[in-house]
């Protein structure tokens, strides 16, 4: 690739994985997970670039530029084996434990960064001179400024981010503005409202870093009264700077370490009520803060990017705002996205300047697609099954509208694999979503999610007015922002909404962005009369979403779904298999 500018971005942290850009464009981004099958896994994502680079065709000798995410980023061992102290925000008591002196993290910083090189030269034969670093909080932001879409040339946009914390800093505002990202405002990582929230997640026997849209969920059942109660002990740990531009400790505790503090607030409290009072604080802290900014900077359109921005119930909140005219939220927005704004930033350092439609994400079908060979190995697996049927399709997704008109569920793993935390139609499971009874069906056959989780849809662009109003054009492709439900139809819905206050989250299906999934909606819609079907990921509970038609097959055969929809084959248990169909 002579005239092109190839850049590899690599996040090597918590769900890593790689991301390679080529003038401007996502060519590739791939979670190590998918590959590994270690959900969120951690460290070098020897895998995810091996196949970016397949995917790119190019070899390691023909990137200009590797960028690492983030300035500084623990070893592997240190976040798979995480001690309590760490998890919890308690204070490492251990007595081998290094003082958190500034000669020991200068020590800590150069050393992680000679051993960060030397993994791209052992892998990649890349010399150290073609590896740079992109800070953490600035990697979020060029993830979701350079690919939004609806920015015009010239410009004005303000950018938000808000996580746990990275690189000692946990959200930043910052003016955005052509080539340019001039950050404004920053929050310390002792007050972070992420750490908040993953805390509290601890708490209530969930997994921090993973299971905070769980709280999310169960906040709706919560006593509104008894929320507001309970938020002041959260109140009592943040505020807001002078300027309101910044989160700040309310006192002396720091937020890495209020674990015992919650525990102690918290006691006795419900679990429903802690739920609630956790999201209400959350709302609380992102819309007084994005009003702030908006009012200080002047600028009201809005790009967002950090792990808290994957709270959709907020974003909804934040995008009614009137002070706020559009919002965009980088899909999948947590660290898995660093990999991404790291090789977008270095690319756009090295171009100075920014073509608006290059980078614009309208799809995220950005892993592998597999070929016809993989897909028969695979499904010797299934060879001599009982109960199985396997027919070859010219058209598969044909036979998937007459399974989801049937009300049956359905398994698809099509064309190239998605990136990110939603499964978008490609590794997704699918049924109609007009019957409640499909979310026990669901639940009982492979999810086995906790019984006050909602699931999504995945709605018919064409249809979507029907199902929900978008009055600021948000344009939700990638399930980034809740929506409240039109009472009419909801109906049609009612298997894929919060069955408390019957919001969506919903994916808005284009014919550009995915023609295969948008013709199966058309077809079902004119065979149901209903442009909406449930979509959740295809994958078992706490394991990583399918990639491969192997992983589509072992996860398969490991459930009690209905049927498997492949690029060639449709695979049934027999006994549901339609009359006349058979083994192939």
């Amino acid at each position: 690739m002579v005239d092109s500018l190839n850049i590899l971005g690599i996040h090597d942290g918590h769900n890593c994985g790689a991301t390679l850009v080529r003038d401007g464009v996502v060519v590739a981004s791939i979670c190590e997970e998918r590959l590994s099958r270690r959900k969120n896994e951690c460290g070098y994502p020897r895998r995810s670039i091996e196949r970016c680079l397949a995917i790119g065709g190019i070899d390691a000798h023909e990137l200009d530029d590797v960028v690492y995410a983030s300035l500084f980023m623990h070893r592997t061992e240190y976040l798979t084996d995480l001690e309590p102290w760490y998890l919890l925000g308690i204070k490492d008591q251990r007595k081998d434990a290094k003082k958190d002196t500034s000669f020991q993290s200068r020590l800590m910083f150069e050393e992680r960064h000679r051993e960060r090189i030397d993994a791209i030269a052992d892998h990649l034969g890349v010399p150290g001179d073609r590896v740079s670093f992109v800070e953490h909080h600035l990697a979020h932001l060029a993830a979701a400024y350079y690919t939004a879409p609806n920015i015009a040339p010239g410009e004005k946009v303000l950018g938000l981010t808000c996580d746990g914390a990275g690189d000692g800093v946990a959200a930043t505002v910052s003016l955005c503005h052509g080539n340019t990202i001039e950050r404004i405002a920053a929050t310390d990582r002792h007050a972070s409202l992420g750490k908040i929230y993953s805390r509290v997640t601890m708490l209530m026997g969930m997994k921090p870093w993973e299971h905070e849209y769980k709280i999310m969920g169960l906040a709706p059942y919560a006593d509104p009264e008894r929320s507001d109660r309970a938020a002041e002990a959260l109140r009592a740990l943040i505020r807001f700077s002078d300027d309101g531009l910044s989160f700040v400790k309310a006192g002396e505790l720091s937020t890495n370490y209020c674990y015992e503090y919650l525990v102690r607030e918290f006691e006795r409290v419900r679990f429903d009520t802690i739920a609630g009072a956790t999201q209400l604080f959350a709302e609380e802290m992102l819309t007084a803060w994005v009003k702030s900014c908006v009012e200080v900077t002047g600028r009201t359109k809005v790009v967002c990017g950090g792990g808290v921005f994957m709270n959709v119930k907020a974003n909804m909140l934040i995008a009614q705002m009137p002070e706020v005219d559009w919002l965009y939220v980088m899909p999948s927005c947590a660290d898995e996205s660093l990999s991404i704004g790291a090789a977008l930033h270095r690319c756009y350092e090295r171009t100075g300047n920014r073509d608006h439609n290059a980078s614009v994400l309208r799809d995220l079908y950005l892993g592998d697609s597999h070929d016809r060979q993989i897909e028969e190995q695979a499904l010797a697996a299934i060879a001599g099954r009982n109960g199985m049927t396997v027919q070859q399709s010219d058209d598969p997704d044909a036979d998937a509208v007459e399974f989801l008109a049937h009300g049956d569920i359905i398994a698809r793993c099509r064309d190239r694999m998605e990136w990110g935390a939603r499964a978008l139609g490609n590794r997704s499971i699918i049924t109609s979503a007009d019957d409640p009874r499909a979310v026990e069906r669901i639940n009982r056959a492979i999810k086995q999610r906790d019984f006050w989780m909602p699931f999504a849809p995945s709605v018919l662009a064409e249809s979507a007015s029907r199902y929900f109003d978008d009055p600021k054009d948000l344009d939700p492709r990638f399930m980034t922002f809740a929506f409240p439900s039109k009472p009419e139809t909801q109906d049609d819905l009612i298997a894929a909404a919060h069955p408390h206050d019957r919001t969506i989250r919903p994916q808005r299906v284009t014919r550009d962005a995915n023609p295969a999934y948008h013709r199966l909606l058309e077809r079902f819609q004119a065979r149901t009369g209903r442009g909406i079907v449930l979509n959740t990921s295809f994958n078992i509970h706490g394991e990583p979403m399918a990639d491969s038609p192997f992983d589509a097959v072992d996860i398969f055969l490991r459930s009690d779904l209905d049927h498997l929809i492949l690029d060639h084959h449709v695979i049934s248990r027999r006994s549901r298999a339609p009359q006349g169909r058979g083994a192939a």
